[in-house]
């Protein structure tokens, strides 16, 4: 069950890092729009790349500890990152006045404590 959670997570964060790397100038664009902050937008361009970077990084590091070795143990701390990923990415779609964004954002947090809990009872 960990498996699929830490891959749903994996390609989700690592989609969104894709789209944001893929095309800078666009979503530079979008958050000008989004956050109506035209000087911090290129910050918060990289502000997002560095969370999803790291985001996507720990979880690569968790399947491979699961496949490789059947280790759970690291698991916890990436759970944890995760929910303080997801807390911050809330924080700044509430900041910016996107409720259906920020409820979008809760599915992803249920599912980090869902597997954060399923990794705790193995």
């Amino acid at each position: 069950m960990n498996t699929y959670i830490l891959l749903f997570l994996l390609i989700s964060f690592g989609y969104s890092l894709y789209e944001k790397l893929k095309d800078k100038k666009g979503y530079t664009i979008f958050l000008e729009n989004h956050l109506k902050q035209k000087k911090w937008s290129s910050l918060f361009w990289w502000l997002l790349v560095l969370i999803n970077s790291s985001v996507f990084i720990f979880l690569s590091i968790g399947i491979f500890q699961v496949f490789l070795q059947q280790n759970f143990l690291p698991l916890k701390c990436i759970y944890e990152y995760n929910a303080v990923a997801i807390i911050v990415l809330l924080f700044g779609q509430r900041m910016a006045g996107d409720y259906q964004g920020a409820a979008n954002l809760g599915i992803y947090f249920l599912i980090v404590i869902f597997g954060e809990y399923i990794n705790s009872l193995s």
